[in-house]
């Protein structure tokens, strides 16, 4: 994820203001969780672009469990919004879909290079019989 990702994250979580005002508990809890939760993936986002800065072993693992975080927020907030009749849920259903991406390319470039550090990997598709 970027310095893009973490700005617009902290905005959400610091800058909007966003408060659950409508009475209903489940609601008004899934304002907060994301808040707190765009809180979070934004610092956390920092941090490990400053760790990769630092070439800080585990940087990419954090970035991993940070986009999926970012996903099964958006997803799971915008499916409460939807289902109370919020239609910004469908915005945040679509930062989920990309989010989902970003969890899949941080996944792969973490176990990318442990993969090439296995022992007995060569790096090279299997050959087949030569006779």
């Amino acid at each position: 994820m970027t310095i893009v990702s973490a700005g617009l994250f902290l905005y959400v979580g610091f800058g909007m203001g966003l408060v659950g005002i409508s009475g209903n508990g489940i609601y008004d809890g899934s304002v907060t969780a994301l808040t707190w939760g765009a809180r979070v993936v934004g610092i956390g986002i920092l941090v490990v672009l400053l760790l990769s800065y630092m070439r800080v072993p585990g940087a990419l693992g954090l970035d991993s469990l940070l986009a999926l975080l970012a996903t099964a927020l958006c997803a799971v907030v915008g499916a409460i919004w939807l289902v109370f009749s919020d239609w910004q849920g469908v915005l945040l259903l679509l930062f989920a879909l990309l989010n989902a991406s970003a969890t899949k390319n941080a996944w792969q470039r973490w176990r990318g290079p442990r993969a090439a550090s296995a022992p007995g990997f060569s790096g090279d598709p299997p050959q087949g019989d030569a006779t």
